[in-house]
């Protein structure tokens, strides 16, 4: 087992075997199963996550009628062209802002690590499958170091907008997505670990403030500042830059960060963008 990412460097360098693997073998033993059942259930979630994102309906809209249809705006927006961020980061954008509508909007989704934050992984995920034409065992080992990453967090820190405010959801799902695109890129542990920690420095201290308590204004969106976080992160890593707090230190300077953050802004609607003159006349209608 492990108990941070510095563990599961250690026993990656003391087995001769890949980030990916300590994590696998920790499933493996923590439920009980076989090899081919843990990466099975792992190869289910990521197939969930194409099959969440092929099924986006541009539409339906939430009960509140706060979200729906950005997804839809934004594809036809890359279609044009006009995207100045390019093809890649404009796919990005759009299959994380359709994957954090199609929960509000009460369709199947991955929790990746919550459902305010499911479409940072796949967003970064779904498109680096496609430009680098990996295979999907490839990224279904890429989702082993996410959930290792994810794990750690969990056990250190939190994965709750109620305990920590966004930075552990959003915060956290952009870290998870940055390690496992490093390793997708090739990336040692270490570049794994750096592409995490520069991720979740980037989104510390990020507040929960959901408008009328849904996950939706400006949970959605957030997600597509995750993924572009995400992105960046991990471009950093592979080049070389080394992150200078190690990110097991980062991931303890968030759960300090949320134990001293106000309740107002941890998921209660009671402070941030929640009390804002048109979240209360939006909550009104």
């Amino acid at each position: 087992m492990y108990h941070s990412i510095a563990d599961i460097i250690r026993q990656s360098e003391e087995k001769s075997c890949p980030f990916w693997q300590i994590v696998l073998q920790a499933d493996m033993e923590e439920r009980g199963v076989s090899y081919e059942t843990s990466f099975a259930t792992m190869r289910h979630m990521y197939q969930a996550m194409k099959d969440a994102d092929a099924g986006y309906d541009p539409t339906i809209h939430s009960a509140s009628g706060m979200a729906g249809g950005a997804g839809e705006k934004l594809h036809v927006y890359n279609a044009k062209g006009a995207n100045l961020c390019g093809g890649l980061v404009g796919q990005v954008m759009e299959k994380a802002i359709k994957m954090g509508e199609s929960n509000a909007c009460m369709h199947r989704i991955v929790a990746a690590p919550t459902a305010g934050s499911c479409g940072v992984i796949p967003a970064v995920f779904l498109v680096v499958e496609e430009r680098l034409s990996l295979p999907e065992e490839k990224m279904v080992e890429a989702m082993f170091v996410s959930a290792g990453i994810g794990a750690v967090i969990a056990e250190n820190a939190s994965l709750a907008g109620a305990s920590g405010g966004c930075q552990a959801e959003i915060g956290s799902a952009s870290a998870m997505a940055a390690g496992g695109l490093a390793y997708l890129q090739g990336g040692s542990a270490e570049q794994i670990a750096d592409a995490a920690a520069f991720a979740l420095k980037n989104m510390l201290g990020l507040a929960c403030d959901p408008v009328g308590g849904l996950v939706e204004v400006p949970c959605i969106k957030r997600n597509v500042a995750g993924a572009v976080n995400a992105l960046t992160s991990a471009q950093l890593a592979m080049a070389g830059i080394t992150s200078a707090i190690p990110v097991d230190e980062v991931i303890d300077a968030m759960r300090r960060i949320g134990n001293e953050m106000p309740s107002a802004i941890k998921e209660t609607s009671l402070g941030g963008l929640a009390t804002s003159p048109t979240a209360v006349r939006l909550t009104e209608k």
